[in-house]
């Protein structure tokens, strides 16, 4: 059997976008009927990394997509496709990186479609979406065989909004991604703050102009909550990273600001740089708390059990968590920084309640998990 993943990166400075590819990965290695024979392509225009060691099972091909050059070896790879499997990075089914970047990433997925009948939306956000980019959305939409959905919010705009209905509602795929809390020995008789900062909503977007539109001083939000735990004898606070790009200039990295602040601030410990997904997961396992504003940084929190506070810049984190009826979350769009500070505050002042409703949230993650698989399944059988 063939299988093509699209938006899904084997390797990238993104950890998030890293722990879907190894998800739905370890999904497919988990199904008896694919142990054998089974060639996976990768189209993201990234290196497997480490992906053939962790699942030898599989055999694993790159395959460049440059769709001006009209690359045979592209076209035959994905006609020859028994399924595509697209994740979109998880988020980036929406113009709100820009419109040009998501005309890009369309013209592969109607490329995808029209030579392989299964091509199969895996759990994702949808939208928001404005003229051009909704007309198109929906085409693509229209196509896919089967839509799935990591969100309330996305699942009423294919459903209600587009009138599509070949879709189902699940959850984010990274909530399954293995970790191991043994890997890292973070001993502290104080209660272990892990604070995921965000250098893309630090430096104000792409376009440093407050891209996302934020209502909170997020520069400023965050430095008092990382001082406020820093000056606390009762708590450590740990600065981790989820997008980790070292090189100079980089266009979205966490690891800089992160190390900028551990030396600026007294009593922060810097978490290493992290290679792959799982390895940031087990790390973050270790918190007691943790406060982030990278959504799948959060997701790895909240599925290894740890009390999370998640801080939004997009509809996407609300659509998740309210969709797991956990409505915690510190949205960066309607809050000011000091009622933001306040609440995440209070937040863990009420953290017994969080907790148990997070235990609550896990048992609507494992329903929705076994859903998911079973009806992923009956999709590869009846391809």
């Amino acid at each position: 059997m063939k299988i093509g993943l699209m938006g899904c990166e084997f390797v990238s400075p993104n950890k998030g976008c890293e722990a879907l590819t190894y998800s739905i990965i370890s999904i497919l290695n988990d199904y008896s009927p694919l142990k054998e024979n089974t060639t996976i392509y990768n189209f993201s225009n990234t290196r497997l990394g480490s992906i053939k060691e962790r699942f030898p099972n599989f055999k694993f091909i790159n395959v460049k997509t440059k769709i001006k050059d009209l690359r045979l070896t592209y076209i035959r790879a994905l006609h020859d496709c028994d399924i595509i499997l697209d994740a979109t990075m998880g988020d980036s089914f929406s113009d709100i990186y820009s419109k040009e970047y998501f005309k890009r990433l369309a013209k592969n997925k109607l490329l995808a479609e029209f030579l392989c009948k299964n091509y199969i939306l895996l759990p994702q956000t949808y939208g928001p979406f404005e003229d051009d980019s909704r007309k198109i959305a929906i085409k693509i939409l229209k196509k896919a065989k089967k839509i799935y959905c990591r969100d309330k919010m996305s699942l009423d705009i294919v459903e209600k909004d587009f009138k599509i209905n070949n879709t189902e509602l699940v959850t984010d795929m990274a909530f399954f991604l293995p970790y191991d809390s043994s890997k890292y020995n973070i001993e502290s008789k104080k209660i272990k703050v892990g604070i995921n900062v965000s250098g893309l909503l630090y430096k104000g977007g792409f376009n440093s102009l407050n891209q996302f539109d934020l209502t909170i001083d997020y520069k400023n939000y965050i430095e008092k909550v990382i001082k406020y735990f820093s000056n606390n004898p009762d708590y450590q606070v740990y600065l981790i990273p989820h997008v980790i790009d070292l090189s100079e200039n980089a266009h979205d990295d966490d690891y800089a600001i992160c190390e900028k602040l551990a030396k600026k601030i007294e009593n922060c410990i810097l978490a290493p740089v992290f290679t792959n997904p799982i390895d940031a997961k087990s790390y973050i396992s270790n918190m007691d708390i943790f406060i982030g504003s990278r959504m799948h940084s959060t997701i790895a929190a909240f599925s290894a059990g740890v009390l999370t506070i998640p801080v939004s810049y997009s509809r996407k984190f609300e659509g998740l968590f309210n969709s797991l009826e956990y409505e915690y979350v510190i949205n960066g769009k309607t809050e000011d920084s000091e009622s933001a500070f306040n609440k995440t505050l209070q937040y863990i002042e009420n953290r017994k309640e969080l907790l148990e409703t997070q235990k609550k949230s896990q048992k609507l993650i494992e329903d929705k998990k076994k859903s998911f698989i079973i009806s992923l399944e009956k999709v590869i059988e009846n391809r």
